[in-house]
């Protein structure tokens, strides 16, 4: 009977034990989630590999919120729709954007919430949306991947000009080009050459003119004012004495000692 008492109060003892460590567990989970939270909808345009479910969603680095769920838009297939819960008081407005970052080198990914201005009206859900819609922002390695997507394409653009710009056509007319101005260059040194000869020539004639035409020419003009001067002088001595043209230019009156012409032949 004492045996039997024994383990009647053991068991007694177990089960008042693990009622009331079930009732400190539901006290201890009901007291860890008394925090409220709000759900918001974003959706992703890029792949959101390495992001699961009770996945961590950040402000500015700070864990505001969970992961509830990720699932393609069934209206547009090309988006992913997540499912966010996020901690009430966190400052959620339509200044706040949504990227999704990754965890170092791990793989694992996260939501990054940033944006959030003082001054914009808070988020709500509009007509037709079950929960607030949070736009989302394409991450590094999306941008990065559009960048070299973008920098190939153009490579691709400038390799085909390449190639069209140097086919075999082309060529030829580079060529022929070529040819035509080595000709057009060697027609110029010719022309050239002979423009030397004739400024040579042009330059001889310049210098014989000054050696020999010049010199007669200002004889001539000295000649040309000496008849001028006597020119004058006798049409000066016509002026004064008209009637020499019929009696002829009176003799010069004689100096002392001197006799005329005619008293010589009379002698």
């Amino acid at each position: 009977m004492e045996t039997k008492g024994y383990y009647a109060a053991v068991g007694f003892f177990v089960l008042i034990l693990s009622a009331i460590g079930i009732v400190i567990a539901l006290w201890l989970s009901v007291g860890l989630n008394t925090q409220n939270y709000t759900n918001y909808t974003i959706y992703e345009q890029e792949s959101v590999t390495g992001l699961s479910v009770s996945g961590s969603v950040k402000y500015n680095g700070v864990d505001v919120g969970v992961v509830k769920k990720i699932e393609l838009d069934l209206v547009n297939p090309n988006l992913v729709l997540i499912l966010v819960a996020i901690e009430e008081g966190t400052p959620i407005n339509t200044a706040t954007r949504a990227t999704l970052k990754m965890q170092g080198v791990t793989g694992i990914a996260y939501i990054e919430l940033s944006g959030g201005d003082p001054r914009a009206q808070p988020l709500t859900a509009k007509p037709g949306q079950q929960y607030p819609i949070i736009p989302s922002e394409p991450s590094l390695l999306f941008r990065m991947d559009a960048a070299i997507d973008s920098l190939t394409e153009s490579l691709q653009k400038i390799t085909d000009n390449l190639g069209t710009l140097f086919n075999q056509k082309n060529k030829d007319l580079l060529q022929e080009t070529l040819g035509n101005l080595n000709a057009s260059t060697q027609h110029l040194s010719d022309l050239i050459g002979s423009a030397q000869v004739t400024l040579q020539q042009g330059n001889d004639l310049l210098q014989d003119i000054h050696n020999q035409v010049l010199p007669q020419t200002m004889d001539l003009l000295g000649n040309v004012d000496g008849l001028t001067l006597h020119l004058d002088e006798f049409i000066q001595q016509l002026s004064d004495n008209p009637s020499m043209l019929i009696r002829g230019k009176a003799p010069a009156l004689l100096g002392p000692g001197e006799t005329s012409p005619t008293q010589k032949r009379r002698n």
